[in-house]
């Protein structure tokens, strides 16, 4: 069987200590849009940046430098910055566009999500540089195929997560996800913490 593509935004993995009631989520456990006060505030700076850089590469090309290669590399240095940041600040906004479209399907679903249970059949664990877990992504084997799901520290509000506290392949797994929809529709795939001691009355 091959594994997946990865997961669509709205795919989202979380991490329990123990397992909550059996209900479906009401809602998505996921960022919502980009607030209207930090658009705004990315929009000065990058319009900052912008006037910045172009009064930097005006006296390149009026005062007098070691040559014509000179203004022109670092004409090109500049402008790829800024266009740069202009790029990431776009896909941020197709990315915010891009939440809120699976937090209103998810919303619109109610009365039509359905629980499946699973396996972890893969994992990918990115880490930051002292060691902590930021992102992790599991393909998650269900009847009929398998599933995607990404687990992200900033998303998630959470404290620092430990490489330890990542479930492993074989790890169990509950998975909600709207009843008929395509593959990229949003899910939620709940997987225990294996660092937490498991009541013996936690229910499944």
């Amino acid at each position: 069987m091959t594994p997946p593509p990865s997961a669509s935004v709205g795919q989202v993995v979380v991490l329990v200590e123990h397992w909550p009631d059996p209900v479906p989520p009401t809602e998505l456990p996921l960022r919502g849009a980009m607030r209207p006060g930090a658009r705004a505030v990315f929009v000065v700076l990058l319009a900052l940046a912008t006037v910045v850089g172009a009064g930097s590469i005006v006296p390149l090309w009026t005062m007098t430098t070691p040559g014509v290669w000179f203004s022109l590399l670092f004409t090109v240095f500049i402008s790829v910055l800024v266009v740069v940041l202009w790029a990431v600040y776009i896909g941020s906004l197709v990315h915010s566009a891009e939440r809120v479209r699976a937090h209103a399907r998810w919303l619109d679903a109610a009365g039509r999500i359905e629980r499946l249970d699973g396996a972890v059949r893969a994992r990918t664990v990115s880490t930051i540089e002292d060691g902590g877990v930021d992102r992790f992504e599991l393909v998650v084997d269900v009847t009929g195929g398998a599933l995607s799901g990404t687990w992200e520290r900033a998303a998630a509000g959470a404290p620092m997560l430990l490489q330890t506290q990542v479930p492993g392949v074989g790890a169990r797994a509950r998975i909600w996800r709207i009843r008929d929809a395509d593959a990229d529709a949003p899910l939620v795939i709940e997987v225990r913490d294996p660092s937490v001691v498991t009541p013996a009355a936690d229910p499944v």
